[in-house]
């Protein structure tokens, strides 16, 4: 059986507080089996930040001759569901998760909770070791990924998410521009006078695309 030990030595890590690493490999369906236990959420809201932050940074110095537009669609290929998916079944980081009994099939679960462990992990890593060594698990996962040209180009959400709604709702999804500031747009999602999520870019698309995806992120999360 793959242990967390395993993981931590692959990349050279001695864990400062291994009880960060359990976390992010705890799904709320044990951690509500388990009171005392606190699941991965919080880690992967700041894994999300830490990955964002690396890969901009990366893109910047890689291409210094690219416009804001053209980075911010590049960043959205590399930090895309289906990129973080490839990185997490790479580190095996699947094998780790603790499911409750509310999972039945612990073996054949949504792969976005795969993506989610990714997050959480680098969340865990960065309050453990700090900024470099995440910076070191992406250059090995998904910025090499990027680098050898085998990650698929944007996903359309937009689609995926009008698709995903219509199985269960005829509710239209609006897309309302929130904020213009100096050439950047802020774009909220709305689905049924409910805001489901939150974007932004330097073109109003670019900004729809990740309102989309932060929608679509959320509703299917834990499917």
């Amino acid at each position: 059986m793959y242990q967390i030990q395993q993981l931590l030595k692959a990349f050279n890590i001695r864990a400062k507080n291994f009880s960060l690493y359990e976390q992010a490999f705890t799904h709320t369906s044990y951690a509500h089996d388990h009171k005392s236990t606190k699941d991965y959420e919080k880690l992967e809201f700041l894994g999300d930040s830490v990955i964002q932050l690396i890969i901009s940074e990366h893109l910047m110095q890689k291409h210094p001759q690219m416009d804001e537009g053209t980075l911010s669609r590049q960043r959205i290929i590399m930090v895309q569901s289906k990129t973080l998916i490839k990185a997490s079944i790479q580190l095996r980081l699947p094998e780790l998760i603790k499911f409750g009994d509310a999972i039945k099939d612990k073996k054949n679960f949504s792969d976005y909770i795969k993506e989610d462990v990714f997050e959480s992990f680098i969340g865990a890593l960065y309050l453990d070791q700090g900024l470099e060594i995440c910076r070191n698990v992406l250059k090995r996962t998904v910025i090499h990924m990027y680098e050898i040209h085998s990650l698929n180009e944007m996903r359309d959400f937009k689609s995926m998410l009008q698709e995903y709604m219509q199985k269960f709702s005829k509710h239209d999804i609006v897309y309302k521009t929130v904020n213009n500031q100096n050439g950047d747009y802020w774009v909220e999602v709305w689905i049924n006078n409910i805001k489901k999520g939150i974007g932004h870019g330097v073109k109003i698309k670019e900004a729809q695309v990740q309102a989309a995806r932060d929608a679509y992120k959320k509703l299917t999360k834990g499917k």
